[in-house]
């Protein structure tokens, strides 16, 4: 169950990181919005990119959304990680968790890669054919999602053959 242990001590640091990070991404968002201007961190976007202002802030907000949602997920398979030290294989609450996390994780990797293609048409006028870094990391987590939810559905059919095995004993 050292894996088990590592992957638990992984998630947490992974939530911890990007709490930081949507955290900063809300206050220099803030800062852009009150009209503070800031120079410390080197933002530096082209307006004329962005056809009005209001369309920053709204792409900005679907991607804080989408991360929101992202850590959402890694916090449910951080609680069924802490069932899995625990030994408790058949539990429908790990189930569920990591039925639900790889369902949040194949949702949120696919609207961020939407919204990062439709960033690249409509803003920066330019499309991007082939596989980018980015992509390769959206299909892996992606696939991530997919092997959680097909992890949960053996343990779910498990608990059911163990269920039947118990009343036949």
């Amino acid at each position: 169950m050292n894996s088990a242990r590592t992957l638990y001590l992984i998630l947490n640091v992974i939530i911890f990181l990007l709490l930081i990070g949507i955290g900063l991404g809300i206050f220099v968002l803030a800062m852009i919005l009150f009209g503070i201007k800031q120079d410390f961190i080197g933002l530096k976007h082209d307006a004329l990119i962005f056809k009005t202002e209001s369309m920053l802030y709204v792409f900005t907000f679907l991607e804080l959304g989408v991360y929101a949602a992202f850590v959402v997920a890694l916090w449910k398979l951080r609680k069924a990680t802490e069932l899995l030290l625990k030994k408790d294989f058949y539990n429908d609450e790990l189930i569920k968790g990591m039925f639900n996390s790889g369902k949040l994780m194949v949702l949120s990797s696919i609207a961020l890669w939407i919204i990062d293609e439709i960033g690249n048409i409509f803003y920066k006028r330019q499309v991007v054919l082939g596989l980018s870094e980015k992509t390769l990391v959206y299909l892996i987590i992606i696939a991530m999602g997919l092997f959680l939810m097909l992890i949960s559905t053996v343990l779910k059919d498990t608990k059911v053959i163990k269920e039947e095995n118990d009343l036949t004993i």
